[in-house]
């Protein structure tokens, strides 16, 4: 098996050029056709352009949209009403959408961003919606950055089968996980430069979304200075605002009980953090680098948040950013491939068992073949 993939990498690492650049034109290609029809119809009408007039749109912004813009607005209005949210009334369709308290339960650095987001948007005419937009774009961009200087097949890899993130990314708008991944994918490029200050974005990173928690397994590997910087990062963002903020503790018990019962906790714990153990030992072992830190740092609570609430996508979405080591983008790329190839047999909520097991597979790969402890492995 390991002479079999490291033949198939080799392979696809000889490409020429020409046939590359073609690989990625196509999947670029193919992600502008299908996130169009997911563009709604009030921030670009088609039926103005007569190139896209026949492309049907959705009539409304998406609800992730909707909710981080009504919380935008508050954040504007009085950034101290932000968990009260008492000053700024919804519109009828944020309401039907969202309760307040439902409404973008983010801790304080996503929505400081969003909210910053939406003043620099409204100021260029785009909205929130238009920068979050951006962002998606920034993040692709980063990532086929990444990837052309690693391993360039990652990037079709992960976006020729496009179709779920398209309607995530250009319709609903998952708004802070891009706000958090774009953090992330400048991290990766600060350790691929071989920059310590990778650290203090990660601990940036960890206090728009928990996602990126299993990163602190490194907090012993670092310096005494990074690693006073790294736990100040946290503390201001995670613990400051329960002495700043009235009612900044409801987002967690708000998102505790969004989905999932108690023993949904016991089976997801049960899952995650043996898989966190072994990671760490895995890392250890195998000598993985700061590169490799990062983006494996984000699934062990990735996969707790996937399993509580049952929903694949909490997984998913930080497997996107790539791996220069190919193996945890091709676990993402079956996970969600498998529903699409095989619909009627495999529902799209099976991608987070598969994905999982896909995992644990390369965590017991990558402790069978351990690299130099004293010489990171690299790509």
């Amino acid at each position: 098996m390991t002479r079999r993939l490291a033949a198939l990498d080799a392979w696809l690492l000889a490409w020429p050029r020409a046939r590359r650049c073609a690989a990625i034109a196509l999947t670029i290609a193919v992600m502008i056709a299908l996130s169009l029809p997911n563009v709604p119809r009030p921030f670009v009408d088609y039926a103005r352009v007569p190139l896209l007039r026949h492309i049907s749109q959705p009539a409304t912004y998406g609800t992730d949209t909707i909710a981080d813009v009504y919380e935008s607005n508050v954040v504007l209005n009085d950034v101290f009403d932000m968990y009260t949210k008492a000053k700024v009334d919804q519109t009828p369709l944020e309401a039907q959408t969202w309760s307040k308290a439902a409404s973008a339960p983010y801790p304080p650095a996503v929505l400081l961003a969003e909210a910053g987001l939406s003043a620099i948007g409204t100021r260029l005419g785009v909205g929130l919606y238009g920068m979050v937009l951006l962002l998606a774009i920034a993040f692709v961009g980063m990532s086929l950055w990444y990837c052309l200087r690693t391993r360039w097949y990652v990037f079709p890899l992960l976006y020729l089968n496009v179709v779920y993130f398209s309607e995530r990314f250009v319709y609903v708008q998952d708004g802070s996980y891009l706000v958090m991944l774009v953090v992330v994918m400048i991290a990766l490029l600060l350790a691929r430069a071989g920059r310590g200050a990778c650290h203090a974005v990660m601990a940036l990173a960890i206090t728009m979304k928990l996602s990126p928690l299993a990163y602190a397994m490194n907090l012993p590997a670092m310096t005494r200075r990074r690693a006073a910087i790294f736990v100040a990062i946290l503390a201001a963002g995670l613990v400051l605002p329960y002495f700043v903020w009235d009612n900044y503790l409801y987002i967690y018990s708000f998102n505790d009980g969004l989905k999932g019962r108690w023993y949904s906790s016991i089976v997801a714990a049960a899952i995650a953090v043996p898989f966190a153990y072994a990671l760490w030992r895995v890392q250890e072992r195998r000598g993985f680098d700061l590169e490799d830190r990062i983006g494996w740092g984000l699934v062990p609570f990735a996969l707790f948040l996937g399993w509580k609430m049952n929903v694949a996508r909490h997984l998913l979405i930080v497997l996107l950013v790539p791996d220069k080591r190919g193996l945890r983008s091709a676990c993402a790329a079956i996970g969600l491939a498998l529903p699409v190839l095989l619909p009627g047999l495999v529902r799209f909520n099976s991608a987070l068992p598969i994905t999982t097991a896909l995992l644990v597979a390369v965590l017991a790969w990558y402790w069978r073949t351990p690299g130099n402890r004293n010489q990171p492995a690299t790509a």
